[in-house]
């Protein structure tokens, strides 16, 4: 049996299906980057720096100073790859709603894991309800993010087949 063929058991999945994953992945990350720079700084007042959290993180829990552009590099890898990953790995191991249920709800999975595992983790409040506006925008852009991801990745696979 190939990977393409097992579903709903434990497989890994094949070169193609993770380019494509990253594909949809850039998709998603592209629009949360627009997204969390300028209307969230418009609407919150503060934009959405992905980069600090992981910098506050890794100090908190390691005690270890890391510079932005290796905080950028976690996050881009986290946005076009691991959390891509992940989806493929629910939607492909979990009972399935749909390509646009599952990516909407892919996506505020990936808001409860950057906000309310990480967050205090790294020393902030948890989702953030310290500032509403700013984790009201951050629950929109990794909803948006999940369903875009998900969207570009499930085409490209159907178009593949």
């Amino acid at each position: 049996m190939t990977t393409a063929t097992m579903t709903r058991s434990f497989a890994l999945p094949s070169t193609r299906t993770v380019i494509n994953l990253a594909l949809g992945g850039f998709a998603g990350l592209g629009f949360w980057e627009l997204f969390s720079a300028v209307p969230t700084a418009w609407f919150a007042e503060y934009p959405l720096e992905p980069p600090e959290l992981v910098k506050s993180l890794f100090y908190h829990q390691l005690g270890l100073t890391i510079s932005t552009p290796t905080a950028k590099l976690l996050h881009f890898t986290t946005g076009f790859l691991f959390y891509p990953l992940g989806y493929w790995g629910l939607t492909r191991w979990v009972k399935s709603f749909g390509m646009s249920a599952d990516g909407w709800i892919w996506g505020v999975i990936t808001y409860f894991i950057a906000l309310a595992f990480f967050a205090p983790l790294a020393g902030q409040h948890f989702l953030l309800n310290d500032v509403p506006r700013l984790s009201f925008m951050s629950l929109i852009g990794h909803a948006i993010y999940g369903y875009l991801a998900a969207y570009v990745f499930e085409a490209l696979e159907a178009r593949a087949r």
